[in-house]
């Protein structure tokens, strides 16, 4: 099979006054427009599977849309959880008045963090018509101890900018009681939602995946990569082939 040809359109947008930088993955090839997929990183920053992600949505004839929230990996101001909800909707906003893409169809994936941001953007906006999460977290307060919260933020915090402890503690116990995605997955029915979680993760346990599944209404999917850790290390193929057959039986 022939590799498709692509473009990559370099995007720069605001929020909260702040420069972010984005890319999208358009294919070259097609008639219509290609319906838009935004990819969505965890903390700290974009895993590797996200990369792999990207490229195989656009082979598989999707535009891919990826970005960094602030103060991480090139955008401008100082990090923030809950600023990066606000940003995501800043990313949903510039995709939704393009012209060129098909966001009838808009989907949103997910990974970790990312995966948090997905459940609750999409249970708040109904132009989101397919939802993904990946590892994500379901309960912060039952599913993950006050040890391993901290140790999630020490070895992310280094990464990103204007961040620090104490800041980082706050807004995570804030997460815990307002923005917990077990609270909101009832709402992305009759929307698809797709989980996909590693049995071998040492950092979001299984349990949140298949919490989120026992709460979440039909349409939905569960897939459990044997072997995978947290970020899906030598199962990137397997995990990617599940994401794009998802989304072919999904998308119009």
């Amino acid at each position: 099979m022939n590799e498709r040809s692509y473009t990559v359109e370099r995007l720069i947008f605001k929020s909260s006054g702040h420069r972010l930088i984005g890319a999208l993955h358009k294919p070259s090839d097609m008639k219509a427009p290609p319906s838009v997929v935004l990819v969505l990183h965890g903390f700290p920053g974009m895993a590797p599977i996200l990369s792999d992600v990207v490229s195989s949505l656009c082979q598989a004839g999707f535009a891919p849309m990826s970005f960094h929230y602030k103060g991480c990996w090139g955008s401008g101001g100082s990090y923030s959880f809950l600023g990066a909800l606000r940003d995501t909707q800043k990313a949903l906003d510039l995709v939704v008045d393009r012209k060129d893409l098909d966001v009838d169809n808009l989907s949103i994936i997910g990974h970790s963090f990312g995966g948090l941001i997905a459940i609750l953007m999409a249970a708040k906006n109904e132009m989101i018509k397919n939802v993904a999460a990946l590892c994500p977290v379901a309960n912060m307060k039952a599913e993950l101890s006050t040890i391993q919260a901290k140790n999630i933020l020490q070895k992310g915090l280094p990464f990103v900018s204007g961040f620090p402890m104490r800041k980082a503690v706050k807004e995570w116990e804030t997460l815990s009681r307002q923005y917990e995605p077990i609270d909101y997955v009832e709402k992305i029915a009759p929307r698809p939602f797709l989980l996909i979680h590693g049995d071998k993760d040492d950092i979001i346990p299984l349990s949140c995946s298949k919490i989120l599944f026992s709460k979440a209404f039909e349409p939905k999917k569960m897939s459990i990569v044997s072997g995978a850790d947290h970020i899906f290390a030598g199962n990137h193929k397997k995990t990617i082939e599940l994401i794009i057959s998802w989304l072919h039986s999904n998308v119009n």
